[in-house]
């Protein structure tokens, strides 16, 4: 497996909100929210009470060519509900840590973030997710976008009264229906997405698509083969179509570790 994360202020922001955490086979992009800091606060406080407390569960120092299914030690035991319970336990903990420090301060008042993360074991992504960050996948010649936007326009254009060009400008394309740290409580999405040898994954903030189309992700993606090259060249054409926000983004290539 190999991969690459990076993060950009862009053009227009005065701080960079965005946090991630790429390693040991664990992958996050969170996008904070609020007013004087309190958007880069809540996205570090969520990344990293998320990865304390996920270290409780599983042991992430040993997980490296854990995508391959003969190369699995001390978390050779993992099964479905483990990984489950770990990703819903943590991200439980990370979101009941933002909520306690937006009460704490006034200026940390409404505070938030998105979030995103993929745990990748024997094949497969777990995967966990709240806000407008996204999970893509590009299997074969296809990129498919795996999460659903906790939108207004998400949910408009998931109802099929907006199209996907329309999404791009809608007046409500920021409003966030759904967001971590904002209450005690939080329903995330979970799922599981099999994958094959070859695939690779994009997690990103919203900084990426809402610069750039998906069919453009797509031919980036494919036109170079480097991660870390990839990652730069769609952070510079975010940048060159406007960068009006904050820009992260991790890519993961799936391939097998020879033993």
């Amino acid at each position: 497996m190999e991969y690459f994360g990076a993060t950009d202020i862009g053009n227009s922001r005065e701080k960079n909100e965005d946090s991630f955490y790429a390693g040991n086979n664990l992958f996050i992009v969170a996008d904070g929210m609020g007013g004087h800091r309190a958007g880069e606060i809540a996205s570090s406080i969520a990344v990293e009470t998320f990865k304390k407390n996920f270290s409780q569960f599983i042991n992430l120092e040993d997980n490296e060519n854990i995508y391959n299914k003969e190369n699995n030690q001390k978390n050779k035991k993992l099964n479905t509900d483990t990984i489950k319970k770990a990703l819903t336990s943590s991200i439980t903990e990370a979101n009941i840590a933002v909520y306690k420090n937006s009460i704490s301060k006034m200026e940390y008042s409404g505070m938030g973030t998105t979030f995103t993360c993929c745990y990748i074991y024997n094949s497969s992504a777990y995967v966990i997710h709240v806000g407008d960050s996204r999970l893509y996948i590009k299997s074969n010649n296809n990129l498919k976008l795996l999460t659903s936007d906790h939108t207004i326009v998400g949910e408009l254009y998931r109802n099929g009264k907006l199209t996907y060009e329309q999404t791009f400008n809608h007046p409500q394309r920021n409003y966030l229906t759904k967001v971590l740290g904002t209450s005690y409580t939080v329903s995330p999405d979970f799922f599981i997405q099999e994958l094959q040898n070859e695939d690779i994954l994009l997690l990103c903030s919203d900084g990426l698509n809402s610069m750039l189309k998906d069919d453009f992700i797509l031919k980036i993606i494919k036109k170079f083969k480097n991660t870390e090259v990839i990652v730069n060249k769609l952070i510079d054409y975010s940048k060159s179509k406007g960068g009006f926000d904050n820009i992260t983004i991790i890519i993961i290539k799936l391939c097998e570790t020879k033993i």
